[in-house]
């Protein structure tokens, strides 16, 4: 069992990585546009002006002469975490051991909101309100139109306190794909058939901090390991001198921290396209297309852990016993003092994505828009760590034969599916100069029921919208949507393995609330606007 624990105490990291999840599957939420969030993402086949360069560049043709567009996104986001022990057989086994665990019970809630900026890294926001913008140019009498504009396709980030029970999930964690330069056309094939591209340049950042906690799983391990290598045979499982363990130099109690995480990680740039195609199939039937390609990014930095005395005891005391002494101290090369600094890769997929639409005008002041799209969530089957050089840690790990670890490299699975979603819009043009759009967007998250956890708390979304337009002048027009979305997820003690699995013990992945029932609730409130003007 000693191979168990020297598993989960380097190979929990990977698993932080999956935090890249909450940015897609929060997918076009926070690009900012108005017109595209009040008409339920449905917008493929009616592109919303300049922000077209992501949902159609083939929209781009519509915008005459020389714009600009400058957009602010406003957002409220609350997430409470609450965690039970309902479970009969571990609420009978931790009585018989007289141990309490000191989170049961206790609700989270995230302190404050984060984004991982170019040059600040990990940046605390007391109002998370975003500028946003981009410019188009078409010459008169020109098949081209060029634009370019600078959005966040990605973007999440929160902070928790130390006296927080959610910090076991992350102190702070961010990620950020931040798109800073698009260059793209629109060019018109014939008066009714249009085609466009754009190539990206982002930037993409991730932060996180953890405090390993281990759960009443590990601790059982830990007592066989002890037994074990500390030739304690009379003794075995939880019977080891429980809350606390006292072996071979080292005292862990049921439940503590193990040792903090923290990961800095950044890709100056990252590249994608996106391919449109718009096509006027009567006078009132509009058809869209757009693809975008995937993005498979290596984000370059530190990893930097730092183990407590507990363990650090425990590990210095079980090197004096060979063979560990070699694996452990020689080979891995622990340092005294705990602290471990290494530096590398988390490897991040944005995953391809497309979508289809249409835009019909059902009455002469009614048009209904409708989308649906696929994305290759399952590019997160699993998450990859690999390091610019051999480390002693991951070297320990491919002779203790774990799966999917090689000296260089480290592999954790998640096991995501492809999703395919639906958009729905309405826009009823009120006046000459206002419109008024209503939009309703289910969103499936792609994470199965038995791969859920409280790392990425994302059940089904459904989004719903309202907003206007209303044109200012002959030059200029103003857009304003507010959008609400809500997410309940329940996952039973055992029911996921990526969560709080607690029945296989040759599961490595890091449960820091095995045994114990966890719920989440996510809500977020959006304001977005938008101001377009001919220059």
């Amino acid at each position: 069992m000693h191979k168990t624990m020297i598993r989960r105490v380097v190979l929990f990291f990977l698993v932080v990585a999956s935090a890249q999840s909450h940015g897609q599957l929060f997918q076009n939420l926070l690009i900012g546009n108005a017109k595209a969030l009040a008409l339920g993402q449905a917008v493929t086949a009616d592109p919303p002006g300049i922000d077209s360069i992501h949902f159609n560049p083939a929209g781009l043709t519509r915008l005459k002469g020389r714009q600009v567009e400058i957009k602010v996104l406003a957002a409220d986001f609350s997430l409470i975490g609450e965690f039970e022990l309902n479970n009969p057989d571990i609420i009978k086994r931790y009585d018989e051991l007289e141990i309490v665990d000191p989170i049961a019970g206790r609700e989270s809630d995230v302190d404050g909101l984060a984004v991982y900026l170019p040059g600040g890294g990990f940046t605390e926001v007391p109002i998370p309100l975003a500028p946003l913008g981009g410019v188009s140019f078409n010459r008169k009498g020109s098949k081209w139109t060029f634009a370019n504009s600078v959005y966040a396709p990605m973007a999440f980030g929160l902070s928790r306190g130390d006296d927080n029970p959610g910090k076991v999930y992350g102190r702070a964690l961010a990620l950020s794909r931040i798109t800073f330069f698009s260059p793209s056309f629109g060019y018109q094939v014939t008066e009714n058939f249009s085609v466009g591209m754009t190539a990206t340049f982002s930037f993409t950042g991730f932060a996180a901090d953890f405090a390993y906690r281990a759960s009443g799983g590990v601790i059982r391990e830990l007592a066989e390991l002890l037994n074990q290598t500390c030739g304690r045979t009379d003794r075995t499982g939880f019977v080891l001198e429980v809350p606390f363990i006292n072996a071979c130099g080292g005292e862990l109690s049921a439940f503590e921290s193990l040792f903090d995480f923290r990961a800095d990680m950044k890709k100056n740039v990252s590249t994608t396209i996106n391919i449109g195609l718009l096509w006027d199939a009567t006078d009132w039937l509009t058809l869209g297309m757009v693809y975008q390609t995937e993005a498979v990014d290596y984000l370059k930095g530190t990893v930097d852990i730092q183990i407590y005395e507990g363990l650090l005891g425990l590990l210095n005391g079980l090197a004096e016993n060979e063979p560990l002494k070699t694996i452990l101290v020689d080979a891995a090369h622990m340092p005294e003092d705990g602290h471990l600094v290494e530096s590398g890769s988390i490897k991040l997929v944005t995953p391809q994505h497309l979508s289809f639409g249409m835009s019909m005008q059902v009455l002469p002041k009614l048009k209904f828009n409708v989308d649906v799209k696929w994305t290759e969530t399952s590019e997160w089957e699993q998450l990859d760590f690999q390091t610019d050089q051999n480390v002693g840690l991951f070297a320990l790990f491919t002779i203790l034969q774990v799966h999917g670890a090689e000296p260089d490299h480290l592999t954790v699975p998640r096991g995501y599916v492809d999703t395919v979603n639906w958009g729905f819009g309405l826009e009823y043009q009120y006046d000459a100069k206002t419109a008024i759009r209503f939009g309703y967007e289910p969103r499936k998250t792609g994470i199965p029921d038995d791969k859920r956890d409280f790392t990425v708390p994302l059940a089904d979304l459904d989004v719903y919208a309202v907003g206007f337009s209303r044109n200012l002048s002959k030059t200029s027009s103003f857009d304003l949507t507010i959008a609400t979305t809500s997410s309940d997820m329940y996952i039973p003690s055992g029911s996921s393995t990526n969560g709080n699995d607690h029945t296989n013990i040759n599961n490595f992945i890091y449960h820091p609330t095995s045994g114990l029932d966890t719920r989440s609730s996510l809500s977020i409130f959006l304001v977005e606007t938008s101001y377009r003007k001919h220059f």
